[in-house]
């Protein structure tokens, strides 16, 4: 029998960042291997063929960039969620009796509205996933002592080391379609290296030090490629740092994230907290040479298939960068992260698992 899925994240189908890519990889799988019935609480268009579709409007974030931080709406992203809830309750196409498991991954509105709808008494599973962090789960003041689930996906080792004793838990990280993000040609090689960051350019992905640490490798040209409140920054900077050898491509669509990996050399990330990073199991998938923060959960994704820097100090990551685009290096990193991707991290396994642990769990009644 198909279990009955509902997602529930306001930027579904209209923004491609991480957390979304994520939840819809997992509905595509779903949907092929006839697994479950899927019904997405969407704001945009761009969604899988054969999943139901309940539109819900909201607010995007970008319009609360300037707002002021308060309690229960301390960003921009809180912000857009209080809109999403707002709409999907006034819309009533949230039944609870229609489904078998609730997913989301934000917090606190989306997970207060799960809580508090039932049907004579009934509510489905509530599945959270540590897509944007696990504090919600870990924090016992202020409004975080409100968090609740039923089933809680950890996306590390971290996050179910710390959980498994207080939530119904589950590792599993965030994967790869290792089918569209493949290697480029060797035959074909770039007149100068290639350097990708592909990131939202917000304060704690650390996009600006990539900019200067890539400032001191004078033979790659940086692409960069992503959106946020820092975009006017990141090109202000660039073109200091890098003239004439920098793109700042914005959001870059879906559908051509594939290619811009394959175009690239060196793949370059800042961020030193993570809960999975898609982009890393993208890069690797992709073949390319990696330079990432060295923390515990980077080591737990790309084992020795990526180059560890100290991303705080940006002449280190410089020197980093500059081993990693020496022919002999990335000849050895780029198969080995690819292989580490196809043994752990396609999304077909890692769906199943999902799957697994819902039926291993009798929804709450």
């Amino acid at each position: 029998m198909r279990l009955r899925i509902a997602m529930l994240l306001p930027g579904l189908g209209r923004v491609q960042r991480g957390a979304e890519m994520a939840f819809l990889e997992l509905a595509r799988q779903w949907i092929d291997t006839d697994q479950a019935e899927v019904t997405v609480f969407a704001s945009g268009k761009e969604l899988p063929a054969r999943v139901h579709v309940e539109r819900v409007g909201c607010v995007s974030r970008e319009w609360f960039e300037r707002f002021p931080p308060v309690p229960c709406l301390r960003t921009e992203f809180e912000y857009e969620e209080l809109t999403y809830c707002a709409r999907l309750w006034a819309s009533r196409r949230y039944r609870p009796e229609r489904f078998d498991v609730a997913l989301h991954c934000s917090y606190p509105y989306v997970n207060w509205f799960l809580q508090r709808h039932r049907c004579r008494g009934y509510r489905p599973l509530l599945a959270y996933v540590t897509q944007n962090g696990d504090w919600p789960c870990r924090r016992m003041n202020r409004e975080y002592r409100a968090f609740d689930c039923d089933a809680l996906i950890c996306t590390n080792p971290e996050y179910y080391d710390r959980h498994q004793s207080t939530y119904p838990s589950m590792l599993i990280p965030n994967g790869v379609d290792a089918v569209r993000f493949t290697p480029r040609d060797p035959k074909i090689v770039n007149e100068r290296p290639i350097v990708l960051i592909a990131s939202a350019l917000v304060p704690y992905k650390y996009v600006l030090e990539g900019i200067r640490a890539v400032a001191e490798v004078p033979e790659a040209f940086l692409n960069i490629a992503g959106d946020g409140p820092l975009r006017n920054e990141v090109a202000s900077l660039a073109q200091q740092l890098l003239p004439g050898r920098h793109q700042v491509l914005g959001a870059v669509p879906r559908d051509r994230m594939p290619e811009l990996y394959r175009q690239s050399d060196v793949f370059l990330h800042m961020s030193r907290e993570e809960p999975s990073a898609l982009v890393y199991c993208e890069a690797a998938s992709a073949g390319l040479s990696m330079v990432v923060h060295d923390g515990t959960i980077p080591r737990w994704t790309l084992g020795d298939a990526a180059l560890y820097a100290d991303t705080s100090n940006i002449s280190h990551v410089a020197a980093v960068l500059k081993q990693a685009i020496r022919p002999e290096i990335a000849s050895a990193l780029g198969p080995r992260a690819r292989q580490r991707m196809l043994e752990g991290f396609t999304w077909p396994m890692l769906a199943q698992k999902y799957i697994d642990f819902f039926r291993s769990l009798r929804p709450v009644v």
